[in-house]
């Protein structure tokens, strides 16, 4: 509730402003322990997103490195993936219309008249259809999308525009988080979340965490080769690059 109450604050004051927004939202979504607690407790159980909860892991480690361009590419398919496979497609015949995959979240009424906690499944549908329709699955035709948020963009390199942000990287986890919502309000499943044990999780947490710690080495590769080729920050380049989701410093992070 502390979270919700801090994020409206924002979002209602004078002027709100979205990088403050993103950073709280980064807090709440991107910390090593959320990210250990969504892939063992959702993605390698729910059906829909077992079949792409290694690609998922793989996103959230590149994320950790800070290689958010490797991060960014890998997660994006994922979306269109868990779609597809929520909608029942198994790969074998034609793929269904890329308009009703667009659209499958808005039509989450048709399939649940009655879902699990009304309320939180309305915002949370009206959230993902938004971000689907008018940023991710956003015809370039139609223009450009908010931040270079597009699938299609990254694609077929449409541009030289930047996609490859960490503010992206935190977008596309929260929306396969808002999924995996909408999906418990949809099957009505109980959440293994709230289940598991902190031994379950130690070794994603762990391996997480020491992703982070490595990206700090000023001989990783990401800052020898990528970072130092990069000027547009494609990378964390500010003055303190141990900053974690949380806020705290490597050290503290490890201990």
């Amino acid at each position: 509730m502390a979270d919700y109450r801090n994020l409206r604050e924002l979002v209602t004051g004078a002027r709100p402003e979205e990088q403050r927004v993103l950073l709280a939202i980064e807090d709440i979504t991107m910390s090593p322990r959320m990210r250990a607690l969504q892939q063992k407790g959702r993605f390698e159980v729910f059906p829909i997103f077992r079949g792409c909860a290694s690609i998922i892991e793989a996103g959230v480690i590149s994320y950790f490195r800070g290689n958010y361009i490797s991060a960014y590419l890998t997660l994006v398919p994922v979306i269109e993936g868990v779609t597809l496979r929520w909608m029942g497609y198994t790969g074998r015949g034609k793929k269904p219309d890329f308009r009703k995959i667009k659209r499958f979240v808005a039509s989450s009424y048709r399939r649940q008249p009655c879902p699990g906690n009304p309320l939180f499944h309305e915002v949370y549908v009206n959230v993902a259809d938004k971000i689907l329709r008018e940023h991710l699955f956003r015809p370039s035709g139609e223009g450009d999308a908010h931040s270079h948020f597009n699938r299609h963009l990254a694609a077929h390199l449409l541009s030289d525009s930047h996609f490859g942000t960490k503010e992206n990287c935190v977008r596309l986890c929260l929306l396969l988080d808002v999924m995996s919502e909408l999906y418990i309000y949809e099957t009505y499943c109980q959440d293994p979340r709230f289940y598991l044990r902190g031994e379950e999780i130690q070794k994603e947490y762990e391996g997480y965490v020491q992703a982070f710690i490595n990206r700090a080495d000023s001989s990783a590769p990401e800052r020898t080769l990528l970072l130092a080729k990069d000027a547009n920050n494609h990378f964390e380049s500010n003055a303190s690059p141990f900053r974690c989701a949380s806020g705290q410093d490597a050290a503290q992070v490890k201990r």
